[in-house]
């Protein structure tokens, strides 16, 4: 009688739950990976004939093992990557990024008070100081798109920087 090697996995599931678990020092995964390996078998045909079934099933298992610590791996470096781009250390010790609601709702409230500053500005001057201060543009960038000189564009911003310092500064003393 021909046993089909899900049946050889079926009478050795509890072996390679302990190999499993001997390699991985966790029960749980030990189970997981056992469940994969099912699903593996039960979609696998084999064309030839297996000489030695046992050793199949556990060189399956290895593999399934390496393939489970390489994507461990794998997910610890990309973890790491994308914590030490969002995480600011001071130390050893990490220090979140983001501002508590103070800080934030300050933060809105200063905005409003520059955007409703640059009314007060001359347009041209109003629309060179919003290209290079709020849309990052460059001078010579911003001195192209306006079709102005480099010159031009930097009196542009010191005249909004003057006239914005002083309105900032007479709006905070009027919540002062």
């Amino acid at each position: 009688m021909k046993v089909s090697l899900l049946e050889h996995y079926l009478a050795q599931r509890q072996a390679l739950q302990r190999f499993l678990a001997a390699r991985l020092r966790d029960e749980q995964i030990a189970e997981d990976i056992l469940q994969e390996m099912y699903l593996k078998l039960e979609r696998t045909t084999v064309e030839n004939a297996i000489e030695n079934p046992t050793a199949f099933l556990y060189r399956v298992a290895n593999n399934l093992v390496l393939d489970y610590r390489k994507a461990a791996s794998r997910r610890r470096v990309r973890d790491h990557n994308w914590s030490d781009s969002q995480v600011t250390l001071i130390g050893k010790e990490p220090v979140e990024d983001i501002p508590d609601a103070d800080r934030a709702l300050d933060a809105r409230r200063r905005f409003n008070q520059l955007t409703e500053g640059m009314k007060g500005l001359p347009p041209k001057c109003q629309s060179v100081f919003m290209a290079c201060k709020i849309q990052g543009m460059t001078y010579k960038e911003a001195a192209a798109h306006h079709g102005v000189s480099v010159g031009t564009v930097e009196k542009h911003i010191s005249k909004a920087l003057k006239y914005l310092l002083a309105y900032m500064g007479s709006e905070q003393n009027d919540h002062d």
